[in-house]
């Protein structure tokens, strides 16, 4: 008897709760691939849960741990691809993926899509040409889109399949993780912010760990609070000579145009402020948005959007 082969790509939401209790904080991308009578699961993580940064491990058990994930795509595979998605997962090293986890640049969507990618199982871009560098979105759920493009080894075959579970019951700070509650304009304000920020940490020597993290979503809701419409950069400034804290720089246009907007808090009380009060503060901004909208009231102008314009 011939074996058949499949692939199961898996992207659990922040909320999905886990076999035994609790539940995921951030969200998850793993993939299973089974030879007709075997399973074996395959997911990336730090080693001390919770952390941005650290040692990374492998581990088998995340299908039979995610209760109903919110999406899996299923798709029948050749054998050749079965065993390049089994070889990368039990030695990542040795296909060149770093174990050492980082939460923005070499996570569990790094490690899967350079899974799919060794195997031969790319997303498609708009173009519709397959992108074999491809290495996954910053946020488990902005990945679906991109799993759903690849194509089908065997586009007629009965073993493919897909399946969509309703969103978990998630927190606020979870809802926000997943940006469930963020309007798209903000999520690309934090996708860039976050990056702009992990340019800035290894420039120092440093990982994107929780800290920046904080910093990240503490700098968005400075942006938003002194009317940033979108952010092409993220800087940060000298320290000061009056020993104040430094500040970091959220820029809205082109550096060399004098017109550019700007909005900036200090590094050290993002730092500090924990997730939550951050969130907090942009579902404030939202809610004092629509009581605007609602009542054709004009947003108050603000003492800092004088130093917002940069000349």
């Amino acid at each position: 008897m011939n074996n058949t082969y499949t692939v199961s790509i898996f992207v659990a939401a922040p909320g999905t709760p886990f076999r035994g209790g609790g539940s995921s904080a951030a969200g998850h991308v793993y993939y299973e691939i089974a030879d007709g009578s075997t399973k074996l699961s395959y997911g990336f993580a730090p080693e001390s849960p919770g952390v941005m940064s650290g040692p990374g491990a492998v581990s088998d058990k995340d299908a039979g741990r995610y209760v109903d994930p919110l999406y899996v795509r299923s798709l029948e595979i050749t054998q050749n691809q079965y065993e390049k998605l089994k070889a990368f997962g039990d030695n990542p090293e040795k296909h060149g993926f770093s174990t050492q986890y980082n939460g923005a640049t070499n996570s569990c969507i790094d490690f899967a899509w350079g899974a799919l990618n060794h195997a031969g199982l790319h997303r498609t871009t708009p173009d519709q040409v397959e992108d074999t560098k491809f290495d996954g979105a910053l946020k488990p759920l902005d990945n679906i889109k991109h799993i759903k493009s690849i194509r089908p080894p065997f586009p007629d075959s009965k073993l493919n399949d897909e399946v969509d579970n309703p969103l978990p019951k998630q927190t606020r700070l979870q809802r926000f993780i997943s940006d469930a509650d963020l309007p798209a304009q903000e999520r690309q304000m934090l996708q860039v912010i976050r990056a702009e920020v992990d340019v800035i940490d290894r420039q120092h020597g440093r990982a994107f760990d929780a800290i920046s993290e904080r910093i990240s979503v503490g700098l968005l809701a400075a942006a938003k609070g002194q009317g940033l419409q979108r952010v092409d950069h993220v800087m940060l400034g000298q320290p000061p000579a009056d020993g104040s804290g430094q500040r970091m720089f959220a820029v809205q246009g082109a550096l060399d145009d004098p017109a550019h907007l700007r909005a900036s808090a200090p590094v050290g009380l993002m730092a500090r402020t924990p997730l939550e009060q951050s969130y907090d503060t942009l579902s404030q901004l939202h809610d004092d948005a629509q009581r605007r909208a609602l009542g054709g009231v004009e947003p108050p102008q603000q003492a800092a959007d004088v130093s917002r314009r940069m000349g």
